[in-house]
């Protein structure tokens, strides 16, 4: 088995692994950073307001997660609000979250 770098930026790395006759690739991304900061929006309540004309953030969501969840989804939650706060608020998301509200 050999595992390669296949592609890196700043904030992630792509791997490209072999066995046989089967490859895998795989995406790592160290979210803490994203998480950490969205800890401190959540829990400081800087996104309360609802003044502004986009409305508030409720959410920051590290690419390697997106990714997953439109894979899942078959690319169905990049269209569907519905489907998208059904994620947002399931209880395994909250580290995503950076406001209290239910979406």
């Amino acid at each position: 088995m050999s595992k390669t770098i296949f592609d890196m930026d700043e904030v992630s790395v792509t791997t490209f692994e072999e066995s046989g006759d089967e490859f895998t690739i795989t995406k790592h991304m160290d979210v803490e950073p994203i998480l950490q900061i969205n800890k401190a929006e959540y829990n400081s309540g800087q996104n309360n307001s609802t003044t502004s004309p986009l409305g508030r953030k409720v959410a920051s969501i590290p690419l390697t997660v997106w990714q997953n969840w439109m894979k899942s989804t078959n690319g169905a939650i990049q269209n569907d609000p519905v489907l998208l706060a059904k994620y947002l608020n399931d209880k395994d998301n909250v580290y995503f979250r950076t406001h209290r509200s239910v979406i």
